[in-house]
């Protein structure tokens, strides 16, 4: 997952005026919110968060 990718998730996220959760085997580990240019991030699970950046490949 590149820059460009997660600037355009971003972008989609605050037009729909949605959220995204990602999980982690099958567990929630993060939740994303945009509203009004401000990014909301909410980390659910903490222990999960290096093997989520580990697989949708964040540098």
């Amino acid at each position: 997952m590149d820059k460009e990718m997660i600037i355009d998730i971003i972008e989609t996220l605050e037009k729909r005026n949605v959220g995204i959760q990602l999980s982690v085997g099958g567990q929630k580990a993060l939740e994303i919110t945009v509203k009004d240019k401000k990014i909301d991030i909410n980390i659910v699970d903490p222990s999960k968060i290096g093997l989520l950046i580990k697989e949708i490949g964040l540098k």
